[in-house]
């Protein structure tokens, strides 16, 4: 990690970031081009042994828009920022997570409850109006 003005920039785990977020990009994007390719009845051929068009085509557009994306300096300043603030967040205990998942689990249940108790009183209503 760099150190600018006083604080560490956490450049690596940014830039592993751009790096995952490109990969997931070409996933989407190969199979957008093949459906694409698929309804435009183009034959979706291997260029190289494994790898298709849609393949290549994909992970080449995910590669060059997050090097288009990271050497936008806004963009790079935010993420950087961004990653600096995860790095000064206080994250709960498991305690504390296992009592506000059973909080939201009981509120949902009342909820329900109280939406099924709803239901019943309306369709009694709807069956003695029709």
């Amino acid at each position: 990690m760099d150190n600018v003005g006083g604080v560490d920039q956490p450049k690596r785990v940014v830039a592993i970031f751009y790096v995952l977020a490109a990969i997931a990009l070409g996933i989407f994007l190969e199979k957008v081009l093949e459906l694409a390719l698929g309804y435009a009845g183009v034959n979706d051929f291997a260029v190289f042994s494994d790898w298709t068009l849609s393949t290549v085509a994909g992970f080449a557009l995910a590669i060059a828009t997050a090097v288009v994306v990271w050497r936008i300096p806004k963009t790079q300043q935010v993420s950087l920022e961004v990653a600096l603030e995860l790095r000064r967040v206080t994250w709960p205990t498991m305690r504390e997570t296992r009592a506000a998942t059973v909080a939201v689990i009981v509120a949902s249940a009342v909820a329900a409850v109280i939406l099924g108790l709803f239901d019943l009183v309306w369709s009694w209503l709807s069956s003695k109006i029709y």
